[in-house]
């Protein structure tokens, strides 16, 4: 048996080998943090990303990589060598994280734009005022039903992971083929939409003048 005098010896050195083991831990966690951190050159970070955060994230950080910060020195993919200044560094950050809200803005009009085709084609087909006589589109025209379709898929979205990404994905190919899903009671909600008064047209309408987004899957958040 230990006496009393040795005992706390022997707790304090334990102590001090369990405190210089987590500054340990700690220093080479703060060692391994991207240089750039302490910069104001990263981009936010954590788990509450969406894809599209995470997108341009692994962008700015590609290229922040490829950059070492003692003389600012980048070595591009094709194995050339710059020599950039902070506010270089800086200008090709704001560069890179304009180009990709650019990409997503332009993404944005084109779904937005492919929604009005959609609806505008089904009301030109042969089959636009032939009213649905069986499931839950029941006494909508295939025109109405194919319209509301799109415009709910577009803008009241569901089925963000899985397995609701799934049937989502599935309903979608049947609504390019020309069926109509009964998914998310899309129906029911169609109907509740039309008996308020509006119609495809005026619901996407009203949509875009309140600035509504057209669903995007690179803006889901995933832990």
């Amino acid at each position: 048996m230990f006496d009393s005098h040795t005992l706390n010896e022997i707790r304090s050195a334990g102590a001090r080998t369990a405190a210089e083991a987590l500054g340990s831990r700690s220093a080479a966690s703060h060692a391994r943090a991207p240089w750039w951190t302490g910069l104001g050159l990263g981009t936010e970070s954590g788990s509450n990303l969406t894809g599209s955060e995470r997108v341009k994230l692994a962008r700015v950080e590609n290229f922040l990589r490829s950059c070492e910060p003692a003389q600012f020195t980048r070595v591009a993919d094709d194995g050339s060598v710059e020599q950039l200044t902070y506010a270089e560094v800086a200008a090709h950050v704001a560069a890179i994280k304009g180009a990709h809200d650019n990409e997503k803005s332009r993404a944005a009009a084109e779904r937005l734009a492919l929604g009005w085709r959609k609806i505008e084609a089904a009301y030109a087909a042969d089959t636009a005022e032939q009213l649905v006589t069986e499931g839950r589109w029941r006494g909508f025209s295939y025109a109405e039903a194919t319209a509301w379709c799109w415009n709910l898929f577009q803008f009241e979205p569901h089925g963000f992971v899985h397995p609701g990404s799934q049937v989502r994905g599935e309903a979608l190919q049947r609504l390019k083929r020309g069926e109509l899903p009964e998914v998310f009671s899309y129906p029911e909600r169609a109907r509740e939409l039309a008996d308020a008064g509006l119609d495809p047209r005026s619901y996407r309408t009203h949509q875009e003048a309140l600035g509504k987004p057209t669903y995007d899957p690179s803006d889901v958040r995933r832990s």
